[in-house]
């Protein structure tokens, strides 16, 4: 089965974005939002389905997000957009669903949580020792 054109077109625009090494926090922390956001609209809108291995990746993502490793998110979020034949070895597949993340409400909700956290997002992984 071949890709909708609109994910390929989702996935291409993620992919085209800077590369977080060398990046300001505050700019690090905005691509890894709107990474989660474009991809939770994605699923909203039917671009993509919110199966098994989209949940586990943006569980990751915004579980990352909350622990302010804003790169780590925005990498987890970007891997729901994975073909099939990228998903088998990877180390979310073994990430386990958390409970209050498994629908696309529960996601949007956490998601919301995670931005309203204060001084998160982009401080621990501004640090480099």
């Amino acid at each position: 089965m071949s890709d909708s054109p609109k994910l390929v077109a989702l996935r291409k625009s993620l992919a085209a974005e800077p590369a977080a090494e060398g990046l300001a926090p505050e700019t690090a922390k905005q691509l890894a939002h709107g990474a989660i956001a474009k991809i939770l609209m994605a699923i909203e809108s039917g671009v993509c389905p919110l199966g098994d291995w989209e949940r586990r990746c943006l569980a990751a993502a915004i579980t990352s997000l909350r622990g302010g490793k804003t790169n780590e998110a925005r990498t987890r979020a970007r891997q729901a957009l994975w073909p099939d034949e990228n998903r088998r070895n990877a180390a979310v597949s073994k990430f386990p669903p958390r409970p209050g993340m498994m629908t696309l409400p529960e996601l949007k909700r956490e998601f919301a949580a995670a931005l309203a956290m204060p001084g998160r997002g982009g401080s621990r992984d501004a640090k480099t020792t």
